[in-house]
Order: structure tokens, then sequence, then C-alpha cells
């Protein structure tokens, strides 16, 4: 579900440019591109590469992408401009098992957003209980930046996004 969720992000980061930003002596320095970092767990430990403007990219090109460059990290094969360039960064720690973490900034970027293992739980759906499958979205983010409000539409903005996926949307 990775390039669903960095799908939403970037339609996220089009409508809340401010999250799109970095801090930089003393400044904060907006971004135009959509440069979406994905956290990639290796034996060596943990690196970033960088899926360049990916909001002009579709799910299935969104995924394709993942897969080479979390193959080219596990391989050891990343060049300087597979990791340089971030302007967000995505982490999916679910595909570990967690279902709550916090993830920290990497800086100068303004924020980092999780997503989390999709486990089913009861749900309340009008009057009754049902089981659904849900999945955490955690956002951290640098205060000197963003605050809160903006933060929390933002994150409204990505759930959203999430949730309007279908049998009938476009990959």
């Amino acid at each position: 579900y990775l390039p669903f969720v960095l799908q939403a992000v970037a339609g996220a980061l089009s409508a809340y440019p401010m999250v799109n930003s970095v801090w930089k002596e003393e400044k904060i320095i907006l971004k135009k591109e959509i440069n979406l970092g994905i956290a990639v767990a290796r034996d060596e430990g943990l690196i970033v590469p960088v899926v360049q403007g990916a909001d002009r990219k579709s799910v299935v090109d969104l995924a394709r992408e993942i897969h080479e460059l979390a193959e080219k990290a596990r391989g050891n094969k990343l060049t300087p401009g597979d990791v340089q360039g971030g302007t967000f960064t995505v982490n999916n720690t679910g595909a570990l098992g967690s279902v709550l973490s916090a993830p920290i900034i990497n800086p100068p970027q303004a924020g980092i957003i999780t997503s989390e293992a999709v486990v089913k739980r009861p749900v309340v759906v009008g009057d009754a209980i049902a089981i659904r499958s849900i999945m955490n979205i955690c956002f951290s983010f640098d205060h000197r930046t963003l605050d809160g409000s903006q933060a929390t539409s933002f994150l409204a903005r990505v759930k959203a996004g999430l949730e309007a996926i279908g049998p009938d949307t476009s990959v």
C-alpha cells in the first residue's frame, strides 16, 4: 500500500506547501518540487533514497520506483543522486509490524510521516460496531516551520486521500 500513501502525501503537500518546506539559516524555504524520501531498512542500517517529482507520478510509477530504489539500497548500489533532494520523508514502519511510532524529522525538512501496519479493529459505523482494516499515520513536524493547525490540516488531507481509494481508483 506504500505507493498509495506516497500519492496521498504528495497530493496533501501540493495542497499545503508549507509542509513541503525546509528550515535553513533561520528562515523557511518553500520547495517547489515534491521529492519524497522513503526510508529503506537494510542490514547496514536505514537509508533514505528519494522519489523525485512524486506528485507527477501514478501509483504504478511510484510502486515501480519504490521497488527499484529499495533494491538498489539493499544491494548497496544507490548513487549520490538517489539520496539527494528530498523535501519530505515517508517511513513505512508498518511493513515491520509497527502500529504506532514517533518518527524523527530528517533535517532540514519540515516533517516526516509514517504509515503503520494495517490491522483489523472494531470501529463504529453508523450505530453499529464493525470490523474494519485500520492504519495509523504518525506525523512529526518542525514547529519552526509549521504550527499545529497547518500540520493537522495536512494530516487530514492525507487521511482523506487514503480513504478515497476504492475499486475505481486510477492507478
